[in-house]
């Protein structure tokens, strides 16, 4: 058997682009879905007050879903939590407009690793927070494993899970993010599949000095092959949604994430052997 799950594309892969320039060029290079980046230079949180229903019906015109709104939320510093809740909670209400279910949020730094009790606490107010919020506009949350971040890796993220029980808040999974933290991929599908709501596709390498290298989807520490047969065997059916963010990004941002778009599909399309 073959993968059919939807394919959407990251925003921030075409950030070389302004909003409407971007909503096009994801159109035009094959995707007919779109996870809207919630910040400059695409749907910041002055374009979703002043004018959201402009950017819907600018995606509706290109005949494109949204697979998520996607957050670049921080909620660990005490002193920035309310704003941040405040405005994760108007894209929370803004879910539907835009016909999707799914909202993407981030925890915040520091990595988990040197992450303080206060800030773990901190992240746990806001989840108390936006959880009911979500609940009430039949939105989930989908908390992302994100490098340098309380969730960047397993066990950070089953802590955050385990501090907020509720069917309302599930994952981003970065399958990229989690080879970088060393973690094993059947682990990681083992504990966290169930809890997939989303999910980002990207590969690279990590250099000296802990830099990252981002690379084409089949080049880089993530093996894609074993992806698709774990995939298929969590039963998983949302969206794998392509995440662009090398150089050949900025310098070439169209041909990028066509580039992407079509090796994930050679991926999705090698015959799955259990």
């Amino acid at each position: 058997m073959t993968l059919s799950n939807p394919i959407s594309l990251f925003s921030q892969s075409l950030f070389a682009l302004p909003l409407y320039d971007m909503i096009a060029a994801t159109a035009n290079a094959g995707y007919l879905a779109i996870e809207l980046a919630c910040r400059a230079p695409h749907f910041e949180p002055v374009l979703a007050q002043k004018e959201p229903e402009r950017v819907a019906e600018a995606i509706r015109q290109r005949e494109l879903t949204v697979s998520a709104l996607s957050l670049f939320s921080s909620f660990t510093d005490r002193d920035t939590l309310e704003k941040e809740i405040e405005a994760a909670e108007r894209y929370i209400r803004l879910a539907s407009l835009f016909g999707t279910k799914i909202v993407k949020i981030t925890p915040g730094r520091p990595g988990s690793a040197v992450a303080t009790e206060v800030q773990w606490d901190s992240l746990r107010q806001a989840l108390d927070r936006l959880i009911p919020v979500a609940a009430d506009t039949g939105v989930k949350l989908a908390c992302e494993t994100h490098m340098r971040q309380l969730t960047d890796t397993l066990a950070g993220t089953l802590r955050m899970l385990d501090m907020a029980p509720s069917e309302t808040l599930g994952l981003t999974i970065d399958f990229s993010n989690m080879m970088f933290a060393g973690e094993i991929m059947s682990e990681v599908f083992d504990a966290l599949a169930p809890r997939m709501l989303n999910a980002h596709v990207k590969n690279g390498t990590i250099g000296d000095g802990d830099v990252w290298h981002f690379k084409p989807l089949d080049t880089g520490w993530t093996d894609y092959g074993e992806v698709v047969r774990l995939i298929h065997a969590s039963g998983y059916t949302g969206y794998l949604t392509v995440e662009c963010l090398g150089p050949d990004a900025k310098e070439m941002p169209v041909k990028t994430v066509r580039r992407d778009l079509e090796i994930l599909k050679e991926f999705m399309g090698l015959t799955v052997i259990l």
